[in-house]
């Protein structure tokens, strides 16, 4: 079972067939609006899909989550009664599967405006505060934005997150959903603000028409670090930087730069401080992780604390199309891209899997601790004597959590930056495109019995950065003033 949401060429066309099926099957009344009409045809695929490959289906509680997909749909189709434009099409699907709360469903399009409206700034979310960004309008760069018609705008936040497949309420919320509360598409469920409180004054917004590209391109700028770099570099007259933005590389070359940077792990523990940083870094599978850690820690220290992951019992849906789904991954792991062994593989070859399918088991389990990675004997020395500080930012997801989960249980080990993304306990999510062909709906296939943080629940930093999290500059210079030049021990966050 493999812990990466990517999504490779091969497994889209395994969905496309199943896709052309159930369209070919499906029949329903044609709402009166044509925008509508789609959003209804889209919505039952998704219902479908979910019931048909969706291990929350199935499992843990089978009538919990008929009773939530069923309450979800009733909102949708409420809602779909008001849909006359592709921006009122795309907010009640986003609602819809957005309401079922689990970042392993999601709902991603394709089919995108080549304008939107807005007044000439972004919004962003740092320390507690909304700044304006981007600013060619009634805001100028770096103003605190306060309240909208009125209204806070911790509230258009969360609005606007109800509507575009984000968690409401959170801290990283503010992070991905401020910057559209400026973007107006003329969905009929979120309405655009008149005025704002910028900088302690009221101002009319000047509302105009901004390249959808541009638009994408600042916000990605504001919100987001992913560079896909996997190396060591120095920092300080003796420390180390170890980037690692992803756990799932993508191409020979990224394989061979992770293998690089585990190799040279061991010559890292002498020095005096390492900043391991994973801004950016949207998960993968475990392995290349703990291969990182193996080589820092030694296997000993490291199997000895690093056992978050091993409590954990999978439990994945059987169905053909899942198992085949497997296999196309499994086999496309070749060369670099292969992972180092994280202990001895349960059922690589998918043969118990399919012998749950065959037996027609709803679902086939994956005990805790399958790869029987063993406990070491005694108490390992660890070897490692740099101060570790662990950089995280809303952007590190799925296995970067729980890549969290392992480092700290590490004894010393500092959470820095600002908090993690969220995952919830499903994962490896499948694939379908919509009968619309504006984009593709993944569900989970796979949950995590035993695991130790709940659903949607973030890490939080010993130290917070209130600035600009994506500036490693900025980041840099805090870290040496602030954390390295500081005498007090740190203090966890609540």
């Amino acid at each position: 079972m493999k812990t990466t949401s990517t999504i490779k060429p091969a497994r889209m066309r395994l969905a496309v067939g199943f896709c052309s099926l159930y369209a070919a099957a499906a029949s329903a009344a044609a709402p009166p609006h044509p925008w509508a009409a789609m959003a209804q045809s889209d919505a039952d695929f998704v219902t479908h899909w979910l019931e048909r490959q969706s291990i929350t289906a199935v499992y843990p509680d089978q009538q919990a989550f008929a009773a939530q997909l069923t309450a979800a749909r009733r909102v949708f189709d409420a809602e779909s009664a008001r849909v006359s434009n592709y921006a009122g099409y795309r907010h009640a699907l986003l609602r819809f599967v957005g309401s079922l709360q689990d970042v392993h469903l999601r709902l991603n399009f394709t089919l995108l405006p080549a304008t939107w409206q807005w007044p000439g700034f972004q919004l962003v979310y740092r320390g507690g505060r909304y700044l304006a960004v981007s600013s060619q309008g009634s805001a100028h760069a770096g103003q605190e934005v306060t309240h909208c018609d009125g209204k806070p705008l911790a509230d258009w936040v969360n609005q606007a997150a109800t509507y575009e497949q984000i968690v409401p309420g959170l801290e990283s919320s503010g992070n991905w959903a401020a910057p559209l509360v400026l973007r107006d598409g003329g969905s009929p469920f979120i309405p655009r603000p008149r005025s704002c409180t910028i900088g302690g004054r009221d101002v009319v917004l000047d509302w105009q028409p901004v390249a959808a590209s541009r638009f994408a391109a600042d916000r990605s700028a504001a919100t987001v670090f992913r560079d896909r770099v996997a190396a060591a570099t120095p920092f300080g007259a003796d420390g180390a930087w170890v980037r690692m933005g992803f756990f799932a590389p993508q191409t020979q070359a990224e394989g061979k730069a992770f293998r690089q940077l585990i190799a040279e792990a061991p010559a890292l523990r002498d020095k005096s401080v390492l900043v391991i940083d994973v801004r950016g870094n949207g998960g993968g599978s475990y392995e290349w992780f703990m291969g990182f850690l193996r080589a820092l820690y030694g296997k000993d220290y490291a199997d000895a604390h690093a056992r978050s992951r091993l409590g954990i019992a999978h439990v994945m849906r059987t169905t053909p199309e899942i198992l085949a789904y497997f296999k196309s991954d499994s086999a496309a792991e070749v060369d670099a891209l292969a992972p180092p062994a994280d202990g001895t593989p349960f059922d690589p070859d998918y043969a118990k899997y399919q012998h749950a399918l065959e037996s027609g088991q709803t679902v086939f389990v994956s005990p805790k601790n399958a790869r029987a990675v063993p406990l070491p004997k005694g108490s390992p020395v660890n070897p490692v004597k740099a101060r570790v500080l662990l950089l995280t930012d809303y952007n590190c997801g799925s296995a970067c959590i729980v890549f969290v989960d392992e480092m700290k249980r590490f004894p010393g080990v500092e959470q820095i930056g600002v908090e993690t993304g969220i995952d919830s306990r499903t994962g490896t999510s499948f694939p379908a495109p919509l009968p619309s062909g504006n984009g593709m709906i993944e569900v989970p296939v796979v949950t995590r019995d035993g695991r130790e943080r709940g659903d949607n629940i973030p890490h939080r930093p010993h130290r917070l950065f209130t600035g600009n999290i994506t500036d490693t500059a900025a980041v840099q210079a805090w870290i040496r003033d602030e954390i390295l030049g500081s005498t007090s021990p740190p203090h966890a966050s609540p």
